[in-house]
Formats: C-alpha cells, structure tokens, sequence
C-alpha cells in the first residue's frame, strides 16, 4: 500500500495578476467636500465629549479630544495630499506655470516606459503623483512650505489670507509656522507617546478650547490654500 503524503505543499506566492487602482484626479470642489466632510466627522465628537464630562468622565472625554487632534492633523494632510496631486497636474498639463522643482522632480523608469507606451493619456503622471508623495506627511510649517513652492503658491500670500488681523505684532507668515508646528508636534506627542513628555513622563493638559483652536487655524489655513488655488 502506497503511504500518503500528507505534508503541506509550499504556496505559490504572487501568482494571482494585481488589479490595477487607478489613481482618481478631483476637482477642487471635490477636494474641499472631502475636507468638510473629515471636519464635520472631527466636530461630531465634541458631542461624544460633552455626554462624558456631564457624567463625571473627564479622563474619557480628554482621550476624544486627544483623537480629534489627531483625526484634524490627518484631515489637513489628506488635504494638502490632493492640492498636490491637483497642482502638478494642471503644471503638467500647461494650465500652471512651472516652477524649479517641478522642474527638478525625479522620475522613475518604470513611469518613463509607461509615458512613452501611453502616448497622449496622462494617466500615468497621476499614479506617479499619488506613488511619489503618499507616505509623506505635509503638515509641519517646512513641509507645507515646500509644497506651496512646488506648486508656484506664495506662501506669505496663504499667511496673510489665515491670519491678518490690523495691529497684530506677530508677523503672519510667524503666526502660520508657529500654528503649525504647534499642531505637529502635538499630535505626535498624542500619537507615539501617549500625550507624555519624555523628559519627565507627565500627562499633557488638553481641554475642548485647545481643540478648537486648531480646528480654526487649520480652517482657515485650508480656506486659503483653496483660495490661492482656485486663483491661480
């Protein structure tokens, strides 16, 4: 009698075709529902909050206002993801100057064969787009920065249409770092140390004004990236 192999077979690894996922290019309009949408979501839990603290449940409701500081940080990074993938097309296309580091943008070769094989559809420079810039985060002053430069948007422009106010003494292009960066590294001190300093392990004061703070910063932040946008 022949003995039965019952060992298990080694998987074939990678044998099934990847379905491709296109890359879908919004319109500004669309971008801006899709940040309003995020925002309207990060508001709702203020809600959530207030029933916790009328219950006597204030570390609980500290925890909701730590996770909307996140959920805002990263509605603002998918936002200032989709300007870019708008912004490089319309250079791409010729509907926007170019700037130098459009210029100076490195391209791989896979995506050089694909636009050569592709002829007149640009397809291909958007899923370039989306691949080059996807894992990179945006929000810290430098970053944002440095993606208004790319796209030729003047970032004293953005700063003063956030944050002019008559007789301020804080420069408006300062206040814009300032904000930022204060957003940025509070959202990483919530997301990788639990909201604790290293140096002494202390838990960090948060209330629902330090929320909404940074709900108005960045919303005004937005509305004049959108505006520069739209008007360039």
């Amino acid at each position: 009698m022949t003995e039965r192999n019952l060992s298990l077979s080694k998987r074939n690894e990678n044998i099934r075709d990847k379905n491709p996922v296109r890359v879908i290019r919004f319109q500004l309009s669309e971008i801006k529902q899709h940040y309003e949408e995020n925002i309207e979501a990060i508001r709702e839990q203020f809600l959530v909050a207030e029933e916790l603290v009328s219950k006597g449940k204030l570390r609980e409701a500290e925890n909701v206002w730590r996770s909307q500081v996140v959920f805002l940080e990263s509605t603002f990074d998918f936002f200032l993801h989709e300007i870019t993938k708008y912004g490089l097309c319309e250079i791409f296309l010729g509907n926007w100057d170019k700037t130098e580091k459009y210029q100076n943008i490195e391209i791989q070769m896979r995506f050089i064969e694909i636009a050569l094989k592709a002829r007149e559809n640009t397809d291909w420079f958007l899923e370039f787009v989306n691949n080059c810039y996807e894992k990179i985060t945006m929000v810290s002053f430098e970053s944002v920065k440095d993606q208004m430069n790319l796209l030729g948007i003047d970032i004293r422009a953005v700063a003063d249409r956030a944050f002019h106010e008559r007789g301020q003494e804080e420069k408006t292009k300062d206040k814009l770092k300032r904000r930022l960066n204060e957003l940025f590294r509070r959202r990483n001190i919530i997301a990788h140390q639990s909201d604790r300093e290293h140096f002494d392990a202390q838990l960090k004061e948060i209330s629902e004004d330090v929320v909404r703070r940074f709900l108005d910063d960045v919303g005004k932040i937005v509305e004049a990236i959108y505006y520069e946008t739209e008007n360039m």
